[in-house]
């Protein structure tokens, strides 16, 4: 049987997506009027507990999830702005962030994240991912989850086209349809060994 090659769906998209530390990073933002206003690097809403329910922020912030805070360093994601909304508990549940060279928007389970949807970009190219991930046990601290799968891939990286992978609950692609670059487009259905069980169109000989 053919081995499917899940570089040409989604090449692209996967090496930007985790290759955030290399990318180029683009000019510095131009330096804003002065409009008298005082400079702030973050804006925090809290309820009358003192809870927090809403964060912008211009640096990388702590997560709160289940009651504890995590240090910045341990948070995903870019140097760039944050916005950050809290359940009236207080916790973490979605967010946005801008960086010179991605922005991203999610929303989350109770202790890790549910949808992603992502944009990343290097001079020429370019990708989008909307990413839906399994449900973790919500009983579990954050330190305790193991790896969450994704379940559902939707994107589109500049050379090669557009993608949708449905996985099964070990994260492994079992259903590919695409169009590539070149405006082919093609459905696969994978076993869980990855390999090709049926094809449309047929492969040529």
């Amino acid at each position: 049987m053919e081995q499917y090659d899940r570089r040409g769906a989604i090449g692209t998209a996967a090496a930007l997506f985790a290759g955030g530390a290399a990318m180029v990073a683009g000019a510095g933002p131009a330096q804003a009027e002065s409009s008298g206003e005082q400079a702030r690097e973050s804006f925090r809403v809290v309820d009358r507990r003192g809870w927090q329910r809403f964060l912008a922020s211009s640096t990388k912030p702590p997560a709160i999830i289940g009651g504890k805070t995590y240090p910045a360093d341990q948070r995903q994601g870019p140097d760039g702005t944050y916005l950050i909304f809290n359940d009236e508990d207080g916790n973490e549940k979605g967010g946005i962030t801008a960086a010179s060279t991605e922005a991203s928007f999610s929303l989350d389970y109770a202790n890790g994240q549910a949808i992603t949807m992502a944009t990343r970009w290097q001079g020429a190219n370019g990708a989008t991912l909307l990413d839906m991930r399994q449900m973790p046990d919500p009983a579990l601290p954050v330190e305790q989850l193991p790896p969450m799968p994704s379940r559902v891939q939707l994107g589109y990286s500049t050379p090669e086209g557009a993608f949708l992978v449905l996985s099964d609950s070990r994260g492994r692609p079992r259903i590919v349809l695409e169009i590539d670059g070149d405006d082919r487009p093609s459905i696969n259905v994978l076993d869980a060994a990855g390999q090709v069980v049926s094809r449309l169109p047929d492969a040529p000989s």
